[in-house]
């Protein structure tokens, strides 16, 4: 068997997913609330994100993000500002309660990302100019649940998930062009790993707070893509 089969069967069988994703967090028969704020970091851009999930008996999650970088890049026009929406859903099938600490679920995702533009540039007076990229994807995540004490619960995770991407640029005015259309389509990895620390106030209400180092593979991404930091901050309200 060679490499280039031997490769794609260890990613699958490895780590990451891109946002806040502890299947662990509630117990079994808890269903729950978690809002979140987060920061990611890459060489390229740094992005602040804000998430809702609710957890339905502690193994069905659905999700919500938000994300907006702190200073655009897309460089072919300085009034476009980027966005990023991001439903997804976990869905696990091995319990806390089954194996104890072991747990392993699917996530699925719809990644959205988008532009607008408040103001017109000069070569653009008809707003245009525009960029979008939509991926879909999923993959396993698999995690830990070791309780460091009754207050303090650690929930390392890892997981991998692969992406199928489409994007469509409109570059219809601008300096030293009469219009452009370029379309692509690819298929992008993601791998990463997770800890999230849970601090729990009392029965129904905690904090959590969640570092990420997350690697991105694909055709089209650029280098500084590669690695990825990222942080996000919950209070988890459990009903």
């Amino acid at each position: 068997m060679t490499f280039k089969r031997i490769i794609p069967l260890a990613l699958v069988l490895l780590a990451a997913l891109p946002v806040l994703s502890q299947v662990q967090l509630f117990e079994s028969e808890v269903s729950g609330l978690v809002p979140s704020l987060g920061f990611k970091w890459n060489t390229g851009i740094s992005e602040l994100t804000a998430g809702l999930e609710y957890t339905i008996d502690g193994r069905t999650t659905l999700g919500f993000s938000y994300a907006k970088p702190l200073q655009d890049t897309l460089t072919f026009d300085s009034e476009l500002k980027e966005y990023e929406i991001n439903p997804y859903g976990i869905f696990e099938f091995i319990e806390p309660d089954n194996l104890k600490t072991f747990s392993f679920a699917l996530r699925f995702d719809l990644i959205h990302e988008d532009t607008r533009k408040d103001n017109p540039t000069p070569s653009d007076t008809n707003k245009l100019n525009n960029f979008s990229r939509t991926q879909i994807g999923g993959g396993p995540i698999f995690a830990l649940r070791i309780f460091s004490s009754d207050k303090l619960v650690l929930i390392p995770a890892a997981a991998y998930e692969f992406y199928y991407v489409t994007f469509d640029r409109t570059n219809l005015q601008g300096t030293g062009t009469s219009g452009s259309f370029p379309k692509g389509d690819y298929l992008w990895h993601d791998l990463s790993g997770s800890c999230a620390f849970h601090f729990i106030f009392n029965e129904f209400n905690g904090i959590t707070v969640e570092p990420k180092v997350t690697a991105k593979f694909g055709t089209g991404r650029s280098s500084d893509d590669l690695l990825n930091v990222s942080a996000n901050v919950g209070y988890v309200l459990s009903f």
